[in-house]
C-alpha cells in the first residue's frame, strides 16, 4: 500500500481520523506522556491513522463538522480511559497514606508531578493488565466503529454516568489494605491508652509498614480481579457510546 498516495488522495478523510486518534492517545498513560518525544507521538499517531484509514467508512459531509465530531468523540473516549487510571492513582494514594509511603514520593515524568512509589507501580500494573486483556485491540476497533456513529451528543450521558463509579472503584481497590490499617491504628490507640509510657510511634510506624506490605501482597489477587472486571466494564462502556 502506498501510504503517501493514500494520504494525498484521501486527505479530507484522513484529517478527522488523525484528530480522533491523536486525541485518544493524548489521554492514554505513557503514550500521551510529556516524557515521550513529540516526534514519536506524531508519527505513531499517523501510522495508526493510516492503518485504519481503509476501514473507516467514507461519508459525504461537512468537513468542519467532521473535525468537530472527531475531536469531541476522541475526548470522550480518552476521558473514559483516563478515569480508570485516575481511580487506580487515587486508590494507591490512599494506600500510601495509610502505610506511610508518602514520605518516599518520587517524580512521575508522565505528568510532571510528585507521586508515591505505589502509584507508579500500580499504573504500570494497570497498563500491563490492559494489554494482557487485549483491550488495546478493542480500542482500535472502537476508533474504526466510532465513525459510523451519528453526529449528536447522546454519548455525553454515558460518559458522565461512567465517571460516577470512579470513587467507589478506587475504594474497592484500596479496601483490603485500608481496613487492616484502620484496625491497626485502632489497636495502637488502645495500646497508647493502656500503656501511656510506651512509645507507640516508635513501635507503630514499622508495624504499619510491615502489615501494609503484607496486605499488599495478600490482596494482589483481589486487586487484579477487581481491576480486570472494571477494565472489561470499561470496554462495554466504550462500545455503549456507539449505541
Amino acid at each position: 500500500m502506498n501510504y503517501l498516495e493514500a494520504l494525498t488522495t484521501n486527505f479530507y478523510n484522513f484529517v478527522p481520523v488523525f484528530i480522533r486518534v491523536s486525541t485518544i492517545l493524548f489521554f492514554l498513560p505513557y503514550l500521551g506522556s510529556r516524557a515521550v518525544p513529540l516526534a514519536f507521538r506524531f508519527f505513531f499517531t499517523m501510522a495508526v491513522s493510516l492503518a485504519i484509514l481503509d476501514y473507516v467508512p467514507k461519508r459525504e459531509e461537512n468537513f468542519l463538522l467532521s473535525l468537530f465530531d472527531a475531536l469531541l468523540f476522541g475526548i470522550a473516549i480518552g476521558l473514559m480511559v483516563r478515569i480508570v487510571i485516575s481511580a487506580v492513582e487515587m486508590a494507591s494514594q490512599w494506600i500510601s497514606f495509610q502505610i506511610g509511603f508518602l514520605v518516599a514520593n518520587v517524580f512521575n515524568p508522565q505528568f510532571g508531578e510528585i507521586m508515591g512509589p505505589l502509584t507508579v507501580f500500580y499504573e504500570m500494573f494497570t497498563i500491563a493488565l490492559f494489554f494482557s486483556l487485549d483491550l488495546h485491540l478493542s480500542l482500535v476497533e472502537l476508533m474504526v466503529k466510532s465513525f459510523e456513529f451519528p453526529y449528536n451528543l447522546s454519548f455525553a450521558g454515558n460518559m458522565i454516568q461512567f465517571s460516577y463509579i470512579m470513587f467507589p472503584f478506587a475504594l474497592k481497590l484500596a479496601a483490603p489494605v485500608l481496613l487492616v490499617q484502620v484496625l491497626m491504628n485502632i489497636g495502637l490507640g488502645f495500646l497508647s491508652r493502656i500503656m501511656p509510657q510506651a512509645n507507640v510511634f516508635f513501635v507503630g510506624f514499622p508495624l504499619l509498614i510491615a502489615t501494609g506490605i503484607a496486605m499488599l501482597w495478600l490482596s494482589t489477587p483481589i486487586f487484579t480481579m477487581v481491576l480486570a472486571k472494571f477494565l472489561l466494564k470499561l470496554k462495554d462502556a466504550l462500545f455503549a457510546l456507539l449505541r
